[in-house]
């Protein structure tokens, strides 16, 4: 009996001990995630290292990766995608926001990545029909939002040359 007690006392600290290792690795990618980001954010050259980029987006993947679960995941994919389509990374965003489309669909955010996969779709990879599928959805599913007219604007002149729709704009005026 004495031994039973034993075992189950020594797998109880192993287990707070796995606890507390846990939380401090989280603490830390926490730490470096945000030292990167204020790097990037405090460059008064408003120049972006691209190099820099790529590291935080590799360690919001890591973090995703290994904490699925957690609150600052969604986040941290979702800005993931953000940076990578900034950074005209133009599958990579793709393939994150998709991720996160799959994953967090109740987010708060989750309007944003369906016209940031329509935007990715148009202006970086040139596929009409793909950007058109997620305009319309963007519209369908959020037809209130702040964006909504952004969309069906973006629909209308999808393949347009730029002299048209700034001629289109100057007579709509």
């Amino acid at each position: 009996m004495n031994r039973k007690i034993s075992l189950i006392a020594i797998s109880i600290v192993i287990l707070i001990s796995a606890c507390n290792t846990e939380k401090k690795e989280k603490k830390l990618a926490v730490k470096n995630i945000k030292s990167i980001e204020n790097e990037l954010v405090s460059d008064s050259t408003a120049f972006i290292s691209t190099q820099k980029a790529n590291q935080l987006v590799e360690l919001y993947k890591i973090y995703v990766n290994k904490y699925p679960a957690d609150t600052l995941s969604a986040d941290y994919l979702f800005k993931a995608g953000e940076l990578t389509m900034n950074l005209n990374h133009s599958m990579q965003a793709i393939i994150l926001l998709k991720q996160f489309e799959k994953e967090y669909n109740s987010h708060q955010k989750m309007p944003y990545c369906i016209f940031f996969q329509a935007f990715v779709y148009e202006n970086q990879m040139n596929n009409l029909d793909k950007a058109k599928q997620y305009y319309q959805q963007f519209i369908n599913d959020y037809p209130e939002h702040e964006l909504a007219d952004d969309a069906e604007t973006s629909i209308k002149n999808l393949g347009k040359p730029l002299e048209e729709i700034i001629q289109g704009f100057k007579e709509s005026k």
